[in-house]
């Protein structure tokens, strides 16, 4: 029994082959994003990878990820810098209505913050869908809010890990763990584990199994 556990090919073998897995992808992540325009194309990879490691499509981390971050790289930059855009636009509308006393600066500070949680949820989906479609930008968009409206209690369930993941470790741990946690795994753990919601998701649009689908 322990022979088992202990073998190459045996469990424990298996998740701390995950771990390095996840660690190499995380660092490779954060390196990608330094140039923070590049952040949509980093994620996009990210979520190729988490996704074809809970399929156990097994492929070497390095060279698959960089060959994602390029397959993809123009529709997911594109797709980052609208996102970006509406976000901005949105927190300045938010901090101008916070300036204003009448009805309309209240009227405003709403509307503001649906954009700033509709912009987060379509984040949420856009990105991963990138990674496992293969679609025109209009359409890519389209379909995140249709998976995202159509999907409500899997969208709940997302929104609910991941707003645990940044209160957890943002505002619960020091900030020396928050620091080390997010260097060494946080962000490919995070993905790692909604791309185990994702694959239940994506299931109903994939006819059939491999790299990347066209609808």
């Amino acid at each position: 029994m322990m022979k088992k556990i202990f073998d190459f090919d045996g469990g424990l073998m298996n998740f701390f082959a995950r771990i390095a897995d996840l660690c190499l992808l995380n660092i490779l992540f954060i390196l990608t994003c330094i140039p923070m325009v590049t952040i949509g194309p980093a994620l996009t990879a990210l979520y190729s990878l988490t996704l074809r490691m809970v399929r156990n499509e097994d492929s070497y981390v390095l060279k698959s990820y960089f060959v994602a971050f390029k397959e993809n790289f123009k529709i997911s930059f594109v797709s980052w810098l609208i996102l970006l855009g509406v976000l901005v636009v949105s927190i300045v509308d938010y901090r101008i209505s916070l300036l204003l006393i009448t009805g309309a600066g209240t009227f405003l500070s709403i509307i503001s913050l649906i954009l700033i949680f509709l912009c987060f949820v379509v984040a949420l989906y856009l990105f991963p869908y990138i990674a496992r479609f293969e679609n025109t930008l209009k359409y890519s968009f389209k379909s995140a809010i249709f998976m995202a409206i159509a999907s409500i209690p899997y969208t709940l369930l997302l929104i609910a890990i991941t707003g645990f993941f940044v209160v957890f470790f943002v505002f619960l741990l020091p900030i020396q763990y928050t620091i080390l946690a997010g260097l060494l795994f946080g962000f490919a753990f995070l993905a790692y584990v909604q791309a185990l919601i994702f694959k239940k998701v994506f299931v109903k649009y994939e006819p059939e199994r491999g790299e990347k689908v066209e609808e």
